[in-house]
């Protein structure tokens, strides 16, 4: 009885220990992202500002980053400064000291009005396609999604029916990352899929025909109504890379 009790405890220990951030940690990419907020009049100069910047302390390589701009949201006229996708350890290890601050302080932070909380985002490869797609495309349209507490099983398994569409099709990214660090009422979970311009995002993706070919006539139907269950509620931004 004691070694049936043991032996059940440990393989809770696991399981808790596999769905656990620090067990993801091992091998997900993870990318750390920051809104800003430039001054009136100084959205050209931060862009400028920041892409020498990320030139000089953030190349390709470990320490890589980026900029986005927020076209439409509620975040409009922001920009999302990210560095990845990389690692824990290159989190840990990244330029913050020295010439790196010394020149973020004197070049880019008098252009900003407003900074937003950090926030740290793993890749799930599994259910990602297409991120040679996503960098070509210049702009994609994020959805930051709540998802209702113990429903996280039955939302994978709808995403991966929803990726294996995109990946059918072909010509539009559809990549998946997770919130780490949780925070009540926050994203659980981010949807990200391509566009080329506004004219093709409004356009349509013939999504819904791709899933049903998949999944059999009215699937569509019935993947609306488990996401009505499993979800609490989405956040939409539109965004471009600044190149």
């Amino acid at each position: 009885m004691r070694n049936k009790l043991f032996f059940v405890v440990v393989t809770a220990l696991i399981l808790a220990a596999a769905a656990s951030p620090a067990y993801a940690q091992a091998t997900n990419p993870v990318t750390e992202t920051m809104y800003i907020l430039p001054k009136r009049g100084m959205n050209e100069q931060l862009e400028n500002a920041i892409k020498a910047h990320n030139a000089k302390y953030h190349p390709e390589g470990p320490y890589v980053a980026g900029l986005r701009s927020v076209d439409y949201g509620a975040k409009s006229g922001w920009y999302v400064w990210l560095m990845g996708p990389t690692t824990y350890a290159s989190i840990d290890s990244r330029p913050d000291k020295g010439a790196h601050d010394e020149d973020w302080n004197k070049t880019v932070d008098p252009l900003i009005e407003e900074y937003g909380e950090p926030k740290l985002w793993e890749l799930d490869a599994n259910l990602s396609f297409g991120r040679e797609i996503l960098t070509k495309s210049g702009h994609y349209d994020v959805w930051a999604i709540d998802v209702k507490r113990g429903e996280m099983e039955r939302f994978n398994e709808l995403t991966g029916k929803v990726k294996k569409a995109y990946e059918s099709m072909g010509d539009r990214a559809f990549m998946v990352y997770r919130s780490m660090v949780h925070t009540p009422g926050d994203a659980d979970v981010a949807y990200l899929t391509s566009y080329t311009s506004l004219a093709d995002w409004a356009a349509d993706w013939k999504v819904k025909e791709a899933y049903e070919k998949l999944n059999g006539a009215g699937s569509w139907a019935k993947m609306m109504t488990t996401w009505n269950e499993v979800v609490v509620d989405f956040n939409e931004e539109l965004r471009s890379y600044v190149k």
